[in-house]
């Protein structure tokens, strides 16, 4: 397994460093980034080949406020499991089969509420969850990845986030 800390560096270059450490490796090689913030797991999803990744675990590390830890698995390419994060203009413009409001709930709250939502939407239609929660910028992704549903991004509204998950099963 690769290690990587992109603590210290400002965001365009981690991006960089990090995409590119993924690039280099091999088919079921794993990769470990530290990174500053939740906030850069979505960028970090915007820049890697979502079709070849899989995620293994996502770990807050922030008891001690040092940041958070993901550990990558670059797999063969498997278009059908993963969905491409669509840009802000693509998520703002998509029809929504169901929203749940997590808003005020902490984690594992709106996780929760996810896994509740997923199945009050059909397959291929879009769950939309609303969070005021940090965690949940890592926690839905993965949760998405893990269970085989395409994880399509997140906005940014006005005190809270709006996550956007594509029922696949």
């Amino acid at each position: 397994m690769k290690k990587i800390d992109l603590r210290n560096l400002i965001m365009p270059f981690s991006l960089l460093k990090g995409s590119n450490a993924f690039r280099d490796l091999k088919t079921e090689e794993t990769l470990e980034l530290i990174w500053n913030d939740a906030q850069s797991l979505g960028d970090l999803y915007k820049v890697i080949p979502l079709d070849r990744c899989e995620v293994i675990s996502i770990t807050d590390l922030r008891p001690n406020n040092s940041g958070i830890k993901v550990h990558l698995r670059k797999t063969k390419n498997n278009i059908k499991q993963k969905e491409i994060i669509m840009s802000d203009v693509d998520l703002s413009t998509i029809e929504i089969g169901n929203t749940v409001d997590a808003r005020g709930s902490a984690c594992p709250g709106p996780l929760l509420e996810a896994k509740k939502g997923i199945g009050k939407v059909k397959v291929g239609e879009i769950l939309e969850i609303f969070s005021n929660d940090a965690g949940t910028r890592t926690d839905i992704p993965a949760w998405s990845n893990k269970v085989g549903h395409g994880y399509l991004g997140v906005l940014e509204a006005d005190g809270y986030d709006k996550h956007y998950v594509k029922r696949n099963k």
